[in-house]
C-alpha cells in the first residue's frame, strides 16, 4: 500500500452505507491483461461479490464490460443464496481463455481488413472507432450473450435483473440486502465538445453532473446533460451499442478517429468522444460520484518516463508537456483518493492500489557540490515500500512490464501471462494488507485455488532468463516486433522484397523511368496544391459563409482520400500481416520456447 504523509486513522465504516468500488484504468490490452490478473485474485479471495460500482476507462472498459456480461448471466441464472465464490472463479477462468484467444486475432489491424468498411469511413458518422466497436462486439461480447446473435448488444440490455429479486431491481437501492451485489457499470469517455467526462451506463449516457459546490463556479463550459433513461432520447440513439461505448472509451487520440454521436442534442451539436483517459485515466471520479466508501484501483496506465536531456523542438515540447499534464492529472486523482482529500470528514479511506511500477526503485539525484563533484550521500527517499521480489516479480521484469505497449494488437503468451500474473501476485499482497478491504475476505478458503494458465510463467518472472527479458523488451515496440525476435524472418522478408522489386524493375523498367523523368508542370503542381488544400477548406468555410455550402462535400472528399481509400488499398497487406507475421510473432512468444530458469524460487 502506498505510503502517505501524515497518515490518518481509517474511520469506522457503517455497514449499511458501505460500498466497494473497483476502478480499472486505461492502457490498451496491456491494462486489460493486468486487470484480468487482479480480477482473478479478487475472485480467489471472494471479493468480487462485494463490488457495487465498476468504473472503467479505455483498456479497462474492454475487459470490464466482458466481466460485467458474464456476471449478468450469473446473477440472472442463480438466486443470491445459490451463488458461490466458485461461480466468480469460473467466470474469470473463462475470461482468461476467451479474452486471450480474441486478442490474438489482432483487433486493431482487423479494422483495416474489410475494404468495404474502409470505404464506408467516408461518412461523417462512421470511422475506424465505429469499426473497432463492431469488432469488440463480435469477438468479445456477443459470444457471452449469444454466439448465434447477428445484431450488436445494446447498452440498455445491460441492466441486471437478479434471479429471485424485485422485478424493478435498482442497484443503488436494492443491493444492501444481497450477498452477491449487482454492480453499476460506468464506461468512461471524454467529450471533445466540452472537455467533460462522458459516461455510458445501462440506463443512460451523457455528461454526469458534478456534485461539488464549487463545480458550477469553476467550470463555465456547456454540459451535455444525461437523460434519466435511454427511452427519453431521440429514437435513433435509444439502442446505442455496447461495442461503440467501449470503442469511445478506448478511442486513443491520434490513433483512432473520435467516435461521433449525431442528433442527440439541438443546435447541430455532434458529440465527438475520445478516450476516457484524457479526463480521468484511472476511473476514480466515477467511484466517488456514486458514493463508494472502499476502493480497489487497478492502474496499468502508461506513466511518464524521465528525460535527462529533453528535446526542445516544437513537436517534442508539445508531446512532452502533454505527458506532463496527463501525469499530473493521474497524480492528483490518486493523491486525493489516497490522502482522503475528498472524504466528507477528511479521513483516509480504505484503498487498495496496484500499479505497474509498484516495487521499482527510483533515483533521487543530488546536486554537484562546490568542489565540482556530485554528492555521494545515500538517499532512500525513492525506495519502494514493497519490493517486487516480495510478490515473486524481479524488479527488472516489473520495469519492462511497465513499458509494454498500450496497443490493441495481438499479444503473445509470454506478454499476456506475465501481465496477468503480475496483477494477480501484486494484488494479493495489497488486498490482504489494507484494513477495510481484507475484512471482506473470508477467513477460510472454501474452494481450491483455480489452476490459472498464466501461473506457468511464474518461474521466469521470479528469475528471468535472457530470452524472457528479450521478449518483454520487444513488447515495447509498436511495429515489426517479429523482426526484433527473429533474424531468420527478417532475412527471408528482405530477400522476398528484393525479389519482388527486381521482378517489377525487369517488367516495368521503361514505365518507371518514364514516370520519374516527367517534368513537374504548372498544371500538376496546381493539382497537388488543390488536393493539399482540401484539408483546410472545410475549416475555412466555417468562417467564410459565401462558400459554406461547399463544406460538407469537401469534408467528404477529405475523408474519402484520407480515411477510406488508402486503408482500402492497403487491406491486402493487412491480410499478409495477419496471416504470416502475426502468426510467427505469436508462435515465437509461446512460453514453451523459453529456456528453463536454472532454478525455481
Amino acid at each position: 500500500m502506498m505510503k502517505k504523509t501524515n497518515p490518518k486513522k481509517i474511520r469506522p465504516l457503517k455497514t449499511r452505507d458501505d460500498k466497494l468500488g473497483l476502478a480499472l484504468s486505461g492502457g490498451g490490452f496491456r491494462a486489460a491483461f493486468f486487470h484480468a490478473g487482479v480480477l482473478a485474485q479478487m475472485a480467489q479471495l471472494g471479493l468480487l461479490r462485494h463490488v457495487e460500482v465498476l468504473s472503467t476507462v479505455s483498456g479497462g472498459s474492454i475487459i470490464g464490460a466482458l466481466y460485467y456480461l458474464h456476471l449478468k448471466n450469473l446473477l440472472e441464472s442463480k438466486t443470491d443464496a445459490e451463488i458461490t465464490d466458485r461461480d466468480y472463479q469460473e467466470i474469470i477462468e473463462r475470461i482468461e481463455q476467451d479474452f486471450f484467444a480474441a486478442v490474438q486475432r489482432n483487433i486493431r489491424m482487423r479494422t483495416f481488413l474489410n475494404p468495404f468498411k474502409n470505404i464506408r469511413m467516408s461518412r461523417a458518422n462512421y470511422s475506424r472507432s465505429d469499426r473497432i466497436g463492431e469488432l469488440y462486439d463480435r469477438h468479445f461480447y456477443r459470444p457471452v450473450v449469444d454466439p448465434k446473435r447477428q445484431t450488436m448488444i445494446e447498452m440498455r440490455e445491460l441492466k441486471i435483473f437478479p434471479q429471485g429479486d424485485k422485478p424493478d431491481f435498482y442497484p443503488l437501492r436494492d443491493n444492501a440486502g444481497r450477498k452477491a451485489k449487482a454492480p453499476i457499470l460506468l464506461l468512461n469517455a471524454t467529450t471533445l465538445n466540452t472537455g467533460h467526462n462522458w459516461r455510458f451506463e445501462a440506463s443512460k449516457m451523457g455528461e454526469p453532473e458534478r456534485s461539488e459546490e464549487l463545480a458550477m463556479e469553476i467550470d463555465k463550459n456547456l454540459r451535455l446533460r444525461q437523460p434519466k433513461a435511454y427511452q427519453d432520447i431521440i429514437a435513433k440513439q435509444q439502442n446505442f451499442e455496447l461495442g461503440l461505448a467501449v470503442a469511445a472509451s478506448a478511442c486513443v487520440p491520434g490513433i483512432f478517429h473520435p467516435l461521433a454521436i449525431s442528433d442527440l442534442y439541438p443546435d447541430d451539436i455532434r458529440v465527438q468522444l475520445v478516450d476516457g483517459g484524457v479526463h480521468d485515466n484511472q476511473g476514480i471520479q466515477g467511484l466517488l460520484d456514486l458514493g463508494c466508501t472502499r476502493f480497489i484501483v487497478s492502474d496499468a496506465s502508461g506513466q511518464m518516463d524521465d528525460e535527462p536531456d529533453p528535446a526542445t523542438s516544437i513537436a517534442s515540447v508539445i508531446g512532452r508537456t502533454n505527458s506532463i499534464l496527463m501525469d499530473r492529472v493521474r497524480e492528483e486523482q490518486l493523491f486525493s483518493l489516497l490522502g482522503g482529500g475528498n472524504s466528507p470528514d477528511g479521513d483516509s479511506r480504505p484503498v487498495a492500489f496496484m500499479h505497474l511500477r509498484r516495487g521499482i526503485s527510483a533515483e533521487a539525484v543530488s546536486w554537484i557540490g562546490p568542489d565540482g563533484t556530485p554528492s555521494t550521500e545515500r538517499v532512500s527517499e525513492r525506495e519502494p515500500e514493497v519490493a517486487g521480489e516480495s510478490f515473486g516479480v524481479a524488479q527488472e521484469v516489473q520495469r519492462l512490464l511497465s513499458k509494454i505497449r498500450t496497443d490493441l494488437d495481438c499479444f503473445t503468451e509470454v506478454e499476456a501471462y506475465s501481465l496477468m500474473l503480475d496483477g494477480y501476485k501484486m494484488s494479493e499482497v495489497e488486498l490482504r494488507s489494507v484494513s477495510g478491504i481484507r475484512d471482506l475476505i473470508p477467513s477460510k478458503v472454501k474452494v481450491n485455488a483455480p489452476a490459472w494458465r498464466f501461473l506457468k510463467i511464474a518461474p521466469w518472472m521470479a528469475q528471468p532468463t535472457a530470452a524472457y527479458l528479450k521478449q518483454l523488451e520487444v513488447g515495447n515496440q509498436l511495429l515489426f516486433k517479429i523482426f526484433y525476435l527473429s533474424r531468420m524472418v527478417t532475412s527471408v522478408t528482405l530477400l522476398v522484397v528484393a525479389v519482388i522489386l527486381m521482378f517489377l524493375w525487369s517488367f516495368f523498367k521503361d514505365e518507371i523511368i518514364g514516370f520519374l523523368a516527367r517534368p513537374l508542370t504548372i498544371g500538376r503542381l496546381i493539382a497537388i496544391l488543390i488536393l493539399a488544400a482540401l484539408g483546410f477548406i472545410p475549416k475555412l468555410s466555417r468562417l467564410i459563409k459565401i462558400i459554406g455550402f461547399l463544406r460538407k462535400p469537401l469534408e467528404f472528399l477529405v475523408r474519402f482520400f484520407t480515411r477510406a481509400l488508402p486503408p482500402a488499398i492497403a487491406s491486402l497487406f493487412v491480410w499478409i500481416d495477419l496471416g504470416i507475421y502475426d502468426q510467427l510473432f505469436l508462435r515465437w512468444g509461446k512460453v514453451e520456447r523459453l529456456e528453463s530458469p536454472q532454478s525455481w524460487r
